[in-house]
């Protein structure tokens, strides 16, 4: 007699079972690699973010810790304006200050330029805009460089401390407060204040931090 030897396969049923079960965890592998990739989209936003802040802040306390009381020309004329702090002016839709601060590295003089700058900052379509000028006396009719500091801003005001108290409105632009406060409205991060003696005033106050 001939012994027939049996032979042994898979069966439809569990070749589908097989493809379902291979199926669903090509989709949980997928989803786990979306998640990763969302996680990491958004890490590198907030570091970026972060960078962003940080960068503005620098150079925010870069320009007021450095403002001198040097006048400048307006329209051309002499003037004895040292700081100017309105809100709406500089084509701000919030708070506006223009000075003149030093430190403008100009190493070996090889820029036909001083060291000196006027810088502004302004709010324009939600975003801080700093403002400035080749020469502190600008001829009449040139319009400042403007140049994004931070985005994302809802709000931009100021604060001037004088003679023991904290002021809103700056009304002695002849002068230099002895320090100013910052405030930004963000729309990530909420209200940031930052306070910075203006080493050029007569005058000092209390330092203060961020909130």
């Amino acid at each position: 007699t001939v012994s027939k030897s049996s032979q042994t396969g898979f069966t439809l049923l569990e070749v589908l079972l097989a493809l379902v079960i291979f199926a669903m965890l090509s989709l949980s592998a997928y989803a786990v690699l979306q998640g990763v990739i969302r996680n990491d989209e958004v890490s590198r936003d907030k570091i970026t973010r972060l960078s962003e802040l940080q960068r503005a802040f620098a150079t925010l306390s870069r320009d007021f810790t450095q403002t001198i009381p040097r006048p400048v020309r307006i329209n051309g004329e002499t003037s004895t304006v040292l700081f100017q702090a309105e809100r709406f002016q500089l084509n701000s839709e919030d708070g506006a200050v223009m000075f003149v601060r030093a430190g403008w590295l100009n190493p070996g003089g090889e820029l036909r330029r001083s060291e000196l700058q006027r810088v502004g900052y302004r709010l324009r379509q939600q975003t801080l805009e700093r403002l400035t000028y080749l020469y502190p006396d600008a001829v009449t009719g040139t319009e400042p460089a403007a140049t994004s500091l931070l985005s994302k801003v809802t709000a931009f005001s100021l604060r001037f401390y004088r003679n023991g108290e904290w002021l809103t409105q700056w009304n002695t632009p002849t002068e230099l407060p002895a320090a100013v406060e910052i405030t930004l409205t963000l729309e990530d991060y909420g209200t940031i204040r930052r306070r910075f003696l203006l080493t050029g005033s007569e005058t000092t106050a209390d330092n203060g931090s961020s909130e």
